[in-house]
């Protein structure tokens, strides 16, 4: 799973990674950042090249291994298995905290973002980025679709409540203050997620669903799958542009807040 994500979804991540580091004013050496559901890397690592002494959390122990093969060229910078909503961490630890795509995720969103404050120093910045659709990015908000166009919802998980709030930009704001931070301003960030083919992209997104923890995909019959499959191929293809390759965009708020002092 962990090489899979690194594969097809940090490419997209990164590009809303580099945004929240450069909106929120850049890493200075030595500062000491904290990563919360950091995935793969892509935001620690870039902390970390600009001479940030990161902390990386998650709580999949293979997205960590992967973390610490990453993290290790940097001195003073670890990854550690953590539950974001109960960091094991000083209060007051750190220059600037973040959650790219992370927080929105977690069954309890709002302790996720508390320990984010808690962990930040008086005057530090807070930073969280959460998709703007609430079905998600890239290949998700298809899947979910082509499920509802094959009448086969049912099979589908509910979406994770924080992102049905976090996803309005003054539903990040009122829910970053509430919990502690104080001037915050949300930036609407865009990007995008595809590949170079439409049997590429629909590759992925195949593996997408067969890796998919719930795994909708596995208790579909034969018949609901060439069905679901049709769907998806309609929906690439309509986003394919005239040389083949497909091109999805995505946008996210990135919210800045800062501790008060």
């Amino acid at each position: 799973m962990t090489a899979s994500y690194e594969r097809w979804a940090e490419p997209m991540t990164a590009q809303f990674a580099r945004a929240a580091l450069s909106l929120s004013g850049g890493i200075a050496r030595g500062e000491r950042v904290l990563d919360v559901a950091a995935g793969t890397g892509a935001l620690a690592v870039a902390a970390a090249e600009a001479g940030g002494r990161v902390l990386a959390t998650d709580s999949s122990p293979g997205m960590v291994a992967r973390l610490r093969e990453r993290l290790d060229p940097f001195a003073g910078s670890e990854a550690r298995v953590m539950d974001g909503q109960a960091l094991e961490v000083e209060d007051a630890t750190f220059d600037a905290s973040f959650s790219v795509f992370g927080v929105m995720l977690f069954p309890e969103w709002r302790r996720g973002l508390a320990e984010l404050v808690r962990a930040t120093r008086p005057g530090g910045r807070v930073i969280v980025a959460t998709w703007v659709n609430p079905e998600g990015a890239g290949p998700a908000p298809l899947i979910r679709q082509a499920y509802r166009s094959a009448s086969l919802e049912a099979a589908l998980p509910p979406m994770p409540p924080g992102m049905m709030v976090l996803c309005a930009p003054e539903g990040l704001k009122a829910e970053m203050v509430r919990a502690g931070c104080g001037e915050v301003a949300v930036h609407a960030v865009d990007g995008v997620w595809g590949g170079p083919s439409v049997d590429q992209v629909l590759k992925v997104i195949d593996e997408i669903q067969r890796l998919s923890p719930h795994h909708a995909h596995a208790g579909l019959d034969d018949e609901e799958r060439a069905r679901l499959r049709g769907l998806l191929r309609t929906a690439v293809e309509a986003r394919a542009e005239p040389g083949g390759a497909v091109h999805i965009p995505a946008t996210a708020n990135v919210a800045i807040g800062h501790k008060p002092r």
